[in-house]
Parts: C-alpha cells; structure tokens; sequence
C-alpha cells in the first residue's frame, strides 16, 4: 500500500500536494449521497480545516469526497485483495 504523504519530500512540495489533492471543490452534491455519523472530534477537526484551509471554496463533503477518493485509490489493490480473500465456497 503506498500512502502520499509518507515519502520523503520538501514540506512545501508535500503542502502543495495536499492543498492540489483534498482542498480542492469536486463536482459532488451532498443531497445526492448518504447521511453518515462521524465523531464529534472528527467532525470538530474537518470543520476547522474546510473552513481554515478550504478559503471558503469548499464543503465538509469536498473535502470527505476527496479524502475518500484518494484512500480507495492508495489502497484499492489490498481492499480488494482481502475481498477476494473472504469470498469462501459454499459447497
């Protein structure tokens, strides 16, 4: 599994990087998704950061989207990997 922000890079280009991937307005509609229950503290934080960051440009659920979407993609291989692994024959 690579992680994005694990390799060693100069702050700025790694601050770049995050601002490019997660701070960025997507195309989303949260009236055309699902309700899902975070933690307060979760919730606390990704506030601060959408509103502190985000410049007012984007959501809670820009934000969640792009997180989303960059977790399925660093980490889809082994998600589907341990699928794969849990499908058991019935017969």
């Amino acid at each position: 599994m690579k992680n994005l922000f694990k390799k060693k890079k100069q702050p700025d280009s790694t601050i770049k990087e995050y601002k490019d991937i997660f701070l960025q307005p997507t195309e989303f509609l949260a009236r055309n998704g699902k309700t899902v229950y975070i933690s307060e503290e979760f919730h606390q934080n990704i506030s601060r950061i959408v509103f502190m960051l985000g410049d007012g440009k984007i959501t809670i659920s820009d934000y969640l989207y792009s997180v989303l979407k960059q977790h399925f993609q660093d980490c889809g291989e082994d998600i589907k990997t341990l699928y794969n692994e849990t499908q058991k024959t019935i017969l």
